[in-house]
């Protein structure tokens, strides 16, 4: 039937690329996803919420491909494994605006197979070989199909890919290096992904909110093990769940920390949930990212029309001052040699912490939107 198909496709393919998204995280999928692109020697992407599916480290990885192709972006010099691939299989995958970038990274000739639990999902965007079902049992019978073939075309181009990979992502390691190694003051985001990747662990949780926070973390924070969970909204309105959804992830769960990045603005939404963490010993370290605005809407407003309203500038706030009369630990941050530091303080600590960076207002995530050649 169309497993059978879908594998015969994806072993005789000149090129394949598997594209992970929210659905594999949701089935509990993600040792099958791993287990079916080694086997076929798939490279394999993810979109923002499918971040974790497969371990970032391991290396077919491709990362995060979504909306975030721009200068510094992690996916950038790694996207021709998509734009030229000649199949595309799609895992529980929505194929919305921020996981195909606009809906121009798929190329147009290639053949799309679309693994999901809902059929309505599947064809919604993009014209595609029906799989439905869920994800985990999906790919473990696809394994199960593609072992009866010869896969030989497929695993004889591993160690190239591999290659084409590792290049790729040096090619992004050189290329951010000014930002993640910045010591500026006010202090850079990329800065503190920099210092938090380094003391993340496997069993850790990252929670994002909406906007600019979400996009530092699915770029700068590495997946240690397959299932690892990167939590972000990439739905309307998001903007201030960060710190509620991670106390709740720190609930759900007894193993690693669990970290929250946030802008200053979403936060002002919830302050009052530090009280909660503190009354019911709920300990999440929340990384708070201070620029004294709105980002993304400022920046979008002086890209599209050269100035911006009056809402997006706030007045200074002490963040920390204001987790130390909640009653947990309140750290501010001033220069990049205290990052590290605050956070494995943090990691100690018995109580939630908030800690405030003080970051500048010039920065933007690598958003393939912001790119000169996409505002032509």
């Amino acid at each position: 039937g169309a497993g059978r198909e879908a594998g015969a496709a994806l072993a005789g393919a000149r090129a394949a690329v598997v594209v992970a998204g929210g659905g594999g995280h949701v089935s509990d999928a993600c040792e099958a996803l791993s287990a079916f692109a080694e086997a076929l020697a798939l490279p394999v992407a993810t979109t923002n919420m499918g971040k974790g599916a497969v371990a970032e480290t391991a290396e077919l990885s491709l990362g995060v491909m979504a909306n975030c192709l721009g200068p510094n972006g992690s996916g950038r010099h790694l996207k021709d494994f998509i734009a030229k691939a000649d199949v595309v299989l799609l895992v529980g995958s929505r194929t919305n605006q921020k996981g195909t970038d606009s809906w121009t990274l798929y190329p147009p000739g290639a053949r799309l197979i679309h693994l999901d639990i809902d059929g309505q999902e599947i064809g919604r965007n993009y014209d595609a070989l029906r799989l439905v079902g869920d994800a985990r049992l999906g790919l473990e019978a696809m394994l199960d199909i593609a072992r009866t073939m010869d896969l030989s075309a497929r695993t004889g181009q591993r160690a190239a890919l591999a290659a084409r990979i590792a290049e790729g992502r040096q090619k992004h390691q050189q290329e951010s290096a000014a930002v993640r190694l910045c010591n500026d003051t006010p202090i850079r985001p990329e800065r503190i992904m920099h210092e938090r990747d380094a003391l993340l662990g496997p069993d850790d949780t990252v929670v994002a909110d909406a906007s600019y926070s979400t996009l530092w973390v699915t770029n700068y924070l590495r997946a240690r093990r397959a299932g690892q969970r990167f939590i972000t909204p990439r739905g309307l309105a998001g903007l201030g769940w960060g710190m509620p959804m991670a106390m709740g992830a720190r609930l759900a769960q007894e193993g690693g920390h669990v970290f929250c990045l946030v802008g200053d603005g979403g936060f002002g939404h919830v302050w009052s949930e530090m009280e909660t963490c503190k009354r019911m010993g709920i300990k999440v370290i929340t990384i708070l990212i201070n620029n004294g605005i709105l980002g993304y809407q400022k920046h979008a407003e002086n890209l599209k029309f050269g100035d911006h309203t009056s809402a997006v500038d706030f007045s200074p706030v002490d963040h920390a001052a204001i987790a130390r009369a909640w009653g947990i630990h309140g750290v501010p941050v001033a220069g990049p040699s205290g990052i590290a530091t605050a956070l494995e303080a943090a990691k100690e600590a018995k109580d939630a912490t908030l800690i405030e960076v003080m970051c500048t207002e010039n920065a933007y995530p690598p958003i393939t939107f912001y790119t000169p050649e996409r505002q032509a």
